[in-house]
């Protein structure tokens, strides 16, 4: 069992089975718990993004990948419609975030595109071999 926290909303969280893939109740975060991993929705479908014993993973839906340099994960903009593609195991389409819009004009420090879009902080987490190593430890 490991505690993951939600993508899109601070301080809230919830316990992940990797073995079956179970997420728990949502449940507020504690000052100081160390999380494992991130979850939320893109196209409608649960993702999962989590540090285990072996290693990085993603869950999409009910199926699972092991996140590593022989993974191709990638991300790309069309037009208004985000596309994260991994390797041959999934493909998801989604609206792009309605916060880019005005993401220039943003005053909070160090923010990125990728703090409101679970798919492209899985692909920048997936491309940096460091930032992979590092993460949900």
């Amino acid at each position: 069992m490991v505690l993951l926290a939600r993508f899109d909303t601070f301080g809230l969280g919830a316990d992940f089975e990797p073995a079956t893939g179970e997420l728990g109740p949502e449940r507020a975060i504690g000052p100081g718990q160390a999380t494992h991993g991130h979850y939320g929705e893109l196209a409608g479908t649960g993702v999962v993004f989590y540090r285990d014993t072996d290693g990085l993973h993603v869950r999409v839906g009910e199926r699972e990948c092991r996140v590593d340099a022989a993974t191709a994960v990638r991300h790309w903009v069309r037009e208004s419609e985000c596309v994260l593609a991994i390797g041959q195991f999934a493909e998801l389409r989604y609206p792009a975030p309605s916060e880019w819009s005005d993401l220039e004009k943003d005053m909070t420090p160090f923010i990125d595109a990728e703090d409101f879009d679970l798919g492209l902080f899985i692909a920048n987490v997936a491309r940096d071999r460091d930032r992979a190593e590092r993460i949900y430890r």
